[in-house]
Protein backbone atom coordinates (compact mmCIF):
# COMPACT_ATOMS: atom_id res chain seq x y z
CA UNK A 1 0.00 0.00 0.00
CA UNK A 2 1.51 3.65 -0.71
CA UNK A 3 2.20 6.07 1.46
CA UNK A 4 -0.02 8.72 1.80
CA UNK A 5 3.00 11.15 2.76
CA UNK A 6 4.91 10.30 -0.45
CA UNK A 7 1.92 10.66 -2.75
CA UNK A 8 0.78 14.49 -1.27
CA UNK A 9 4.71 15.73 -1.80
CA UNK A 10 5.90 14.28 -4.65
CA UNK A 11 9.60 15.97 -4.30
CA UNK A 12 10.11 13.48 -1.68
CA UNK A 13 10.47 13.72 2.46
CA UNK A 14 10.82 17.06 3.85
CA UNK A 15 14.48 16.73 4.41
CA UNK A 16 15.94 15.69 1.37
CA UNK A 17 15.12 19.17 -0.60
CA UNK A 18 16.73 21.50 1.80
CA UNK A 19 19.84 19.32 1.94
CA UNK A 20 19.81 19.35 -1.89
CA UNK A 21 19.40 23.45 -1.82
CA UNK A 22 22.81 23.53 0.46
CA UNK A 23 24.97 21.65 -2.11
CA UNK A 24 23.63 24.02 -4.78
CA UNK A 25 24.34 26.67 -2.95
CA UNK A 26 27.86 25.32 -2.03
CA UNK A 27 28.92 24.66 -5.42
CA UNK A 28 27.71 28.21 -6.32
CA UNK A 29 30.12 29.89 -3.36
CA UNK A 30 32.98 27.39 -4.49
CA UNK A 31 32.10 28.50 -8.38
CA UNK A 32 32.85 32.36 -6.88
CA UNK A 33 35.51 31.56 -4.49
CA UNK A 34 37.49 29.98 -7.04
CA UNK A 35 37.08 32.80 -9.60
CA UNK A 36 38.21 34.93 -6.98
CA UNK A 37 41.34 33.43 -6.43
CA UNK A 38 41.94 33.39 -9.80
CA UNK A 39 41.40 36.81 -10.01
CA UNK A 40 43.38 37.87 -7.36
CA UNK A 41 46.61 35.35 -8.40
CA UNK A 42 46.00 37.49 -12.40
CA UNK A 43 46.24 40.81 -9.95
CA UNK A 44 48.70 39.23 -8.27
CA UNK A 45 51.17 38.45 -11.48
CA UNK A 46 49.90 41.86 -13.11
CA UNK A 47 51.42 43.54 -9.86
CA UNK A 48 54.67 41.49 -9.95
CA UNK A 49 55.12 42.15 -13.52
CA UNK A 50 54.24 46.00 -13.06
CA UNK A 51 56.78 46.15 -10.31
CA UNK A 52 59.29 44.15 -12.26
CA UNK A 53 59.11 45.90 -15.19
CA UNK A 54 59.37 49.62 -13.96
CA UNK A 55 61.50 48.71 -11.11
CA UNK A 56 63.71 46.64 -11.93
CA UNK A 57 65.83 44.40 -10.21
CA UNK A 58 69.27 41.93 -10.65
CA UNK A 59 71.22 39.49 -8.59
CA UNK A 60 74.11 39.39 -11.41
CA UNK A 61 76.20 42.52 -9.29
CA UNK A 62 79.36 42.24 -7.33
CA UNK A 63 80.85 45.07 -4.67
CA UNK A 64 83.54 47.18 -5.80
CA UNK A 65 86.06 50.14 -5.05
CA UNK A 66 88.88 52.28 -6.36
CA UNK A 67 92.40 50.33 -5.61
CA UNK A 68 95.64 52.04 -6.02
CA UNK A 69 99.06 50.31 -6.53
CA UNK A 70 101.39 51.86 -4.23
CA UNK A 71 104.66 52.71 -5.77
CA UNK A 72 107.64 55.06 -4.51
CA UNK A 73 109.03 58.03 -6.40
CA UNK A 74 112.65 57.63 -5.17
CA UNK A 75 114.58 54.50 -5.59
CA UNK A 76 116.92 52.96 -3.29
CA UNK A 77 116.47 49.89 -0.26
CA UNK A 78 113.58 50.26 1.99
CA UNK A 79 114.69 50.61 5.72
CA UNK A 80 111.28 50.40 7.78
CA UNK A 81 108.16 48.89 6.67
CA UNK A 82 105.14 50.36 8.89
CA UNK A 83 102.28 48.24 7.75
CA UNK A 84 101.17 44.58 7.12
CA UNK A 85 98.45 42.59 4.39
CA UNK A 86 94.88 43.85 5.37
CA UNK A 87 96.21 46.43 7.88
CA UNK A 88 93.57 49.80 7.55
CA UNK A 89 95.84 52.78 7.63
CA UNK A 90 94.43 56.85 8.15
CA UNK A 91 95.29 58.86 5.03
CA UNK A 92 98.50 60.21 6.39
CA UNK A 93 100.11 57.00 7.65
CA UNK A 94 103.66 56.44 6.66
CA UNK A 95 103.55 52.62 4.96
CA UNK A 96 107.30 52.46 4.00
CA UNK A 97 110.53 54.57 4.28
CA UNK A 98 113.71 54.15 1.82
CA UNK A 99 117.39 54.80 3.08
CA UNK A 100 117.44 58.82 2.62
CA UNK A 101 121.39 58.85 2.83
CA UNK A 102 121.94 59.71 -0.87
CA UNK A 103 118.92 61.93 -1.25
CA UNK A 104 120.39 63.80 2.52
CA UNK A 105 123.73 64.20 0.12
CA UNK A 106 122.06 65.94 -2.61
CA UNK A 107 120.67 68.49 -0.41
CA UNK A 108 123.57 68.91 1.04
CA UNK A 109 125.27 69.51 -2.00
CA UNK A 110 122.69 72.23 -3.28
CA UNK A 111 122.45 73.44 0.24
CA UNK A 112 126.67 74.42 -0.78
CA UNK A 113 126.23 75.43 -3.96
CA UNK A 114 123.36 77.86 -2.83
CA UNK A 115 125.50 78.80 0.12
CA UNK A 116 128.67 79.63 -2.32
CA UNK A 117 126.60 81.87 -4.93
CA UNK A 118 124.97 83.69 -2.20
CA UNK A 119 128.62 84.76 -1.32
CA UNK A 120 129.80 85.34 -4.92
CA UNK A 121 126.66 87.52 -4.36
CA UNK A 122 127.62 89.91 -1.31
CA UNK A 123 131.05 90.30 -2.54
CA UNK A 124 129.79 91.29 -5.68
CA UNK A 125 127.79 93.26 -4.38
CA UNK A 126 129.93 95.43 -2.06
CA UNK A 127 132.35 95.99 -4.92
CA UNK A 128 129.62 97.44 -7.29
CA UNK A 129 129.78 101.16 -5.99
CA UNK A 130 133.69 101.09 -6.72
CA UNK A 131 132.67 99.52 -10.60
CA UNK A 132 130.27 102.27 -11.23
CA UNK A 133 132.49 104.56 -10.33
CA UNK A 134 135.06 103.23 -12.31
CA UNK A 135 132.71 102.95 -15.14
CA UNK A 136 132.26 106.79 -14.87
CA UNK A 137 135.57 107.69 -14.58
CA UNK A 138 136.20 105.26 -17.77
CA UNK A 139 133.83 107.40 -19.65
CA UNK A 140 135.14 110.35 -18.91
CA UNK A 141 138.15 109.06 -19.80
CA UNK A 142 137.20 107.89 -23.29
CA UNK A 143 135.08 111.24 -23.78
CA UNK A 144 139.31 112.89 -22.83
CA UNK A 145 141.26 110.63 -25.40
CA UNK A 146 138.91 111.31 -28.05
CA UNK A 147 138.64 114.83 -27.69
CA UNK A 148 142.59 115.01 -27.67
CA UNK A 149 142.36 112.83 -31.04
CA UNK A 150 140.07 115.13 -32.76
CA UNK A 151 142.09 118.02 -31.59
CA UNK A 152 145.19 115.98 -33.04
CA UNK A 153 143.67 115.17 -36.41
CA UNK A 154 142.13 118.78 -36.61
CA UNK A 155 146.04 120.38 -36.01
CA UNK A 156 147.11 117.90 -38.40
CA UNK A 157 144.93 119.05 -41.43
CA UNK A 158 146.09 122.50 -40.84
CA UNK A 159 149.33 121.68 -41.19
CA UNK A 160 149.73 119.42 -44.25
CA UNK A 161 148.83 122.65 -46.45
CA UNK A 162 150.89 124.83 -44.76
CA UNK A 163 153.66 122.79 -45.29
CA UNK A 164 154.05 123.10 -49.26
CA UNK A 165 153.51 126.81 -48.65
CA UNK A 166 156.44 127.01 -46.44
CA UNK A 167 155.01 127.84 -43.72
CA UNK A 168 155.13 124.14 -41.70
CA UNK A 169 158.53 121.90 -41.54
CA UNK A 170 158.06 118.01 -42.02
CA UNK A 171 159.12 118.06 -38.56
CA UNK A 172 156.24 119.31 -37.74
CA UNK A 173 153.50 117.12 -39.57
CA UNK A 174 155.53 114.58 -38.52
CA UNK A 175 154.82 115.51 -34.84
CA UNK A 176 151.15 116.52 -35.02
CA UNK A 177 150.88 112.31 -37.30
CA UNK A 178 152.00 111.20 -34.11
CA UNK A 179 149.93 112.99 -31.99
CA UNK A 180 146.90 111.56 -33.87
CA UNK A 181 148.48 108.20 -33.50
CA UNK A 182 148.84 108.10 -29.73
CA UNK A 183 145.84 109.49 -29.26
CA UNK A 184 143.95 107.42 -31.42
CA UNK A 185 145.86 104.56 -28.84
CA UNK A 186 144.75 106.42 -25.98
CA UNK A 187 141.28 106.30 -26.88
CA UNK A 188 141.29 102.39 -27.45
CA UNK A 189 143.40 102.18 -24.44
CA UNK A 190 140.66 103.99 -22.49
CA UNK A 191 137.33 102.15 -24.29
CA UNK A 192 139.30 99.03 -23.08
CA UNK A 193 138.91 99.89 -19.41
CA UNK A 194 135.29 101.09 -19.71
CA UNK A 195 134.66 97.87 -21.37
CA UNK A 196 136.41 95.98 -18.71
CA UNK A 197 134.83 98.29 -16.12
CA UNK A 198 131.23 97.08 -17.68
CA UNK A 199 132.04 93.35 -17.53
CA UNK A 200 133.10 93.70 -13.95
CA UNK A 201 129.59 95.35 -13.21
CA UNK A 202 127.63 92.66 -15.64
CA UNK A 203 128.82 89.83 -13.60
CA UNK A 204 126.77 90.56 -10.65
CA UNK A 205 123.61 90.62 -12.79
CA UNK A 206 124.45 86.92 -13.97
CA UNK A 207 125.44 85.64 -10.64
CA UNK A 208 122.27 87.04 -9.62
CA UNK A 209 120.33 85.16 -12.33
CA UNK A 210 122.37 81.89 -11.33
CA UNK A 211 120.99 82.16 -8.15
CA UNK A 212 117.04 81.15 -8.73
CA UNK A 213 118.55 78.04 -10.52
CA UNK A 214 120.35 76.93 -7.53
CA UNK A 215 117.23 77.35 -4.84
CA UNK A 216 114.94 75.20 -7.87
CA UNK A 217 117.77 72.29 -7.51
CA UNK A 218 117.74 72.87 -3.62
CA UNK A 219 113.97 72.58 -3.66
CA UNK A 220 114.18 69.97 -5.83
CA UNK A 221 117.02 67.45 -4.05
CA UNK A 222 114.73 68.19 -0.68
CA UNK A 223 111.39 67.08 -2.79
CA UNK A 224 113.39 63.78 -3.63
CA UNK A 225 114.56 63.74 0.34
CA UNK A 226 111.06 63.90 1.39
CA UNK A 227 109.12 61.20 -1.50
CA UNK A 228 111.73 58.39 0.73
CA UNK A 229 108.56 58.42 3.35
CA UNK A 230 105.79 56.89 1.32
CA UNK A 231 102.66 58.45 2.38
CA UNK A 232 98.96 57.04 2.17
CA UNK A 233 96.90 59.33 0.30
CA UNK A 234 93.93 58.23 1.60
CA UNK A 235 92.00 55.74 4.35
CA UNK A 236 92.19 52.42 2.80
CA UNK A 237 93.63 48.99 3.60
CA UNK A 238 96.58 47.08 2.35
CA UNK A 239 96.07 44.50 -0.22
CA UNK A 240 98.79 41.90 -1.95
CA UNK A 241 101.66 43.21 0.39
CA UNK A 242 104.63 40.50 0.07
CA UNK A 243 107.64 42.29 0.62
CA UNK A 244 110.53 42.95 3.50
CA UNK A 245 112.70 44.92 4.69
CA UNK A 246 115.61 45.14 2.36
CA UNK A 247 113.74 44.85 -0.69
CA UNK A 248 115.16 47.63 -3.55
CA UNK A 249 112.16 50.16 -4.22
CA UNK A 250 112.37 51.49 -8.03
CA UNK A 251 110.59 54.34 -8.34
CA UNK A 252 107.07 54.14 -10.21
CA UNK A 253 106.91 50.17 -9.69
CA UNK A 254 104.12 49.54 -7.60
CA UNK A 255 105.05 47.11 -4.45
CA UNK A 256 101.16 46.71 -3.10
CA UNK A 257 97.90 47.87 -3.47
CA UNK A 258 96.00 50.11 -1.50
CA UNK A 259 91.85 49.79 -1.45
CA UNK A 260 89.87 53.21 -1.34
CA UNK A 261 87.37 52.77 1.84
CA UNK A 262 86.06 56.22 0.72
CA UNK A 263 83.80 55.29 -2.00
CA UNK A 264 82.21 51.65 -2.46
CA UNK A 265 79.78 51.16 -5.54
CA UNK A 266 78.43 48.20 -6.82
CA UNK A 267 78.16 47.07 -10.70
CA UNK A 268 74.70 45.61 -11.35
CA UNK A 269 74.26 43.73 -14.52
CA UNK A 270 70.93 44.50 -16.22
CA UNK A 271 68.52 43.37 -19.28
CA UNK A 272 68.85 45.69 -22.33
CA UNK A 273 65.08 46.06 -22.00
CA UNK A 274 65.45 47.46 -18.50
CA UNK A 275 67.31 50.13 -19.45
CA UNK A 276 64.84 52.27 -19.93
CA UNK A 277 63.12 52.52 -16.50
CA UNK A 278 67.11 53.18 -15.27
CA UNK A 279 68.82 56.79 -15.51
CA UNK A 280 71.53 58.69 -13.90
CA UNK A 281 70.30 59.42 -10.21
CA UNK A 282 67.44 56.45 -9.91
CA UNK A 283 67.50 55.92 -6.13
CA UNK A 284 68.34 52.03 -5.70
CA UNK A 285 68.06 49.72 -2.97
CA UNK A 286 71.46 47.36 -2.42
CA UNK A 287 71.81 43.95 -0.34
CA UNK A 288 74.63 42.06 0.17
CA UNK A 289 74.59 37.78 -0.29
CA UNK A 290 76.97 37.82 2.87
CA UNK A 291 74.39 40.03 5.06
CA UNK A 292 71.03 40.06 3.53
CA UNK A 293 69.17 41.23 6.10
CA UNK A 294 71.31 44.86 5.81
CA UNK A 295 69.42 47.38 3.48
CA UNK A 296 72.10 49.92 1.86
CA UNK A 297 70.68 53.15 0.16
CA UNK A 298 72.55 53.85 -3.67
CA UNK A 299 72.11 56.18 -6.38
CA UNK A 300 72.79 55.31 -10.30
CA UNK A 301 76.27 56.80 -11.25
CA UNK A 302 75.69 55.74 -14.95
CA UNK A 303 74.98 53.21 -17.03
CA UNK A 304 77.28 51.39 -19.43
CA UNK A 305 77.58 52.07 -23.24
CA UNK A 306 79.27 49.30 -24.19
CA UNK A 307 80.12 45.76 -23.59
CA UNK A 308 82.25 43.16 -25.91
CA UNK A 309 80.38 40.86 -28.00
CA UNK A 310 81.75 37.18 -27.86
CA UNK A 311 80.66 36.96 -31.40
CA UNK A 312 81.73 40.34 -33.62
CA UNK A 313 81.79 40.59 -36.51
CA UNK A 314 84.72 41.26 -39.01
CA UNK A 315 83.99 44.37 -41.14
CA UNK A 316 86.85 45.31 -41.80
CA UNK A 317 87.20 42.48 -44.75
CA UNK A 318 85.36 42.95 -47.85
CA UNK A 319 83.23 40.38 -46.74
CA UNK A 320 80.85 39.81 -44.01
CA UNK A 321 81.25 36.86 -41.83
CA UNK A 322 77.98 35.09 -40.94
CA UNK A 323 78.68 32.22 -38.88
CA UNK A 324 76.37 28.88 -40.13
CA UNK A 325 74.41 28.41 -37.33
CA UNK A 326 70.85 29.26 -35.54
CA UNK A 327 69.89 30.30 -32.13
CA UNK A 328 66.29 29.53 -31.96
CA UNK A 329 66.04 31.84 -27.97
CA UNK A 330 67.75 34.80 -28.01
CA UNK A 331 69.50 35.88 -25.05
CA UNK A 332 69.20 39.40 -24.00
CA UNK A 333 72.27 41.79 -23.55
CA UNK A 334 73.56 42.88 -19.97
CA UNK A 335 74.56 46.13 -19.89
CA UNK A 336 76.48 47.31 -16.51
CA UNK A 337 74.93 50.11 -14.47
CA UNK A 338 77.23 51.70 -11.83
CA UNK A 339 75.73 52.13 -7.85
CA UNK A 340 77.21 54.41 -5.89
CA UNK A 341 76.67 53.13 -2.19
CA UNK A 342 75.59 56.14 0.25
CA UNK A 343 76.00 54.30 3.39
CA UNK A 344 78.18 51.06 2.73
CA UNK A 345 79.33 49.78 6.14
CA UNK A 346 83.64 49.04 5.78
CA UNK A 347 83.23 45.88 7.79
CA UNK A 348 80.42 44.58 5.37
CA UNK A 349 81.55 45.62 1.54
CA UNK A 350 84.50 43.57 0.00
CA UNK A 351 85.29 43.60 -4.12
CA UNK A 352 83.90 41.01 -5.75
CA UNK A 353 81.26 40.26 -3.22
CA UNK A 354 77.79 39.15 -4.72
CA UNK A 355 74.97 41.74 -4.09
CA UNK A 356 71.30 42.37 -5.32
CA UNK A 357 70.14 45.84 -6.53
CA UNK A 358 66.65 47.03 -7.34
CA UNK A 359 65.88 50.57 -8.95
CA UNK A 360 63.37 52.06 -6.97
Amino acid sequence: MPDPISQNNPAGPPDARPARDDNEWRKIAGRIISMVLILLACGLVLLVWNILEHHPRTDDAIAAANVIGVAPRVSGPIIKLNVQDNQEVKEGDVLFEIDPADYQLQVDKAQAALDSLDQQIEVARSQDENLKYQITAAEAGVEQAQAQEKQAGDTLERLKPLQSKGYATADDVDRAETAVKVAAASVAAEEQKLNAAKTALSSLATTQAQRSGAVAALNQAKLSLSYCQVIAPFPGKILNLNLSVGAFATAGVPFFSLLDLRHWYVIANFREGELKHISQGSPVDVYLMSAPGRRFAGTVQGIGWAVQSPDEININSGVPSVPRELNWVHIAQRFPVRIEVQDADPELFRIGASAVAIIK
